[in-house]
């Protein structure tokens, strides 16, 4: 079955998660992504197994007028490169937008990084918790008057890497109607502040009703965490005929509006888990037991929803991962699994019309790196 982004060919040469997330992302549609890594790069095993999947890898020294040749015959045959620098890295790579766009206008060139490209901050460096730092996210975790508090996923690096695919997708769309690629900037603050709109909102006479910090445990009596007699629920009852429903069940029949919360507390601690859940699903209440990550991949949901997936990788055997996030129904994403570190070289290579002579050549000269240790070599 096709792929969405079938016959678009992507160049991505980031590295940790938010870029290579977007290169995955375009893979499990169709795109055919190349990994294109310098020699000195020894990629962490987990990375390259999540973000790594359905790719091509090679290993090319840019540095090299070689090597930075084979990236231009490149990048002149392909729809898009993914980059990952601080401002004005690129360029002084040679493999820049303008550089790139010159040589292809149909390129689409998405630069992702932790600032973005303009503003006093762009030549920073930084990960995702130095995004976190810079748009609030870590003192409202924390709570504003007490220490800050990293939340405990890299979202910041998957949503910007998902944030980016978009970017791409739109450029490549409009490309249709006009012929012309574009640059598309991205950034793990950009991400991290969409991900606070709701508490980037301000006006004149404006009081946020913000709940933060550790020990907060929801918005509301009506979505918000309690204790069970033996673990934990999360209710979000957050219409009035849910709420309604709610406090017509027998056990919440004398709690009053003023006492809301303590009463909600004190009547959720009383019995199990499993037995409000029966009780307020049968009742059309929205509530969800809380599961670890071992309970979740014994789940029967999470398998059949495709929220794990099981690939057979060539050196590891079964790997478990996350499914997409996005189901097509007549495009469906083909998920693939990590390639060998640089095993793809030759055969890249042969294809933009090197001999082997030529390839030996290269090799000898350190244009292809020879990877030592390196993930699956």
């Amino acid at each position: 079955m096709p792929g969405a982004l079938d016959g678009i060919r992507v160049l991505d040469l980031c590295i940790i998660l938010a870029g290579p997330t977007c290169g995955r992302t375009l893979s499990e549609y169709g795109a055919d992504v190349i990994k294109v890594d310098p020699e000195h790069r020894v990629p962490a095993l987990t990375p390259w197994l999540d973000v790594g999947r359905g790719k091509r890898s090679i290993c090319l020294n840019i540095t090299k007028d070689a090597g930075l040749e084979a990236f231009y015959k490149l990048a002149d045959t392909s729809d898009v490169v993914l980059t990952g620098f601080r401002k004005g890295v690129a360029e002084r790579l040679g493999i820049g937008y303008d550089q790139l766009s010159e040589r292809n206008p149909r390129i689409v060139y998405a630069a992702i990084n932790a600032f973005g490209q303009e503003g006093p901050w762009a030549m920073r460096p930084g990960f995702d918790q130095n995004a976190q730092a810079a748009t609030g996210m870590q003192l409202r975790n924390g709570g504003d008057d007490g220490e800050p508090g990293p939340p405990p996923y890299t979202f910041n690096d998957y949503g910007t890497g998902i944030m980016a695919a978009y970017g791409v997708i739109l450029a490549l769309l409009e490309r249709e109607r006009t012929g012309r690629g574009q640059k598309v900037d991205t950034s793990l603050a950009y991400t991290a502040s969409t991900f606070s709109s709701e508490y980037m909102i301000d006006y004149e006479g404006f009081e946020p009703d913000e709940i933060s910090g550790p020990e907060a445990k929801g918005r509301g009596p009506f979505s918000r965490l309690y204790r069970t007699s033996d673990g934990w629920l999360a209710l979000s009852a957050e219409k009035e005929d849910e709420q309604k429903r709610l406090l017509q069940l027998e056990p919440f029949g004398g709690i009053s509006e003023g006492e809301l919360s303590g009463g909600l507390e004190t009547v959720f601690a009383s019995n199990s888990t499993s037995d409000w859940m029966e009780m307020l699903s049968g009742a059309g209440v929205p509530a969800t037991s809380h599961q670890g990550l071992n309970d979740v991949r014994s789940d029967s949901y999470a398998r059949d929803a495709g929220l794990i997936i099981s690939e057979q990788h060539k050196a590891f055997g079964a790997v478990e991962h996350a499914g997409t996030a996005q189901r097509l129904s007549k495009t469906p994403a083909r998920v693939g699994t990590s390639p060998v570190f640089g095993g793809d070289t030759e055969s890249v290579l042969t294809e933009l019309g090197y001999t082997q002579e030529e390839i030996d050549s290269m090799r000898a000269d350190g244009v292809i790196p020879e990877p030592q240790g390196l993930p699956l070599n």
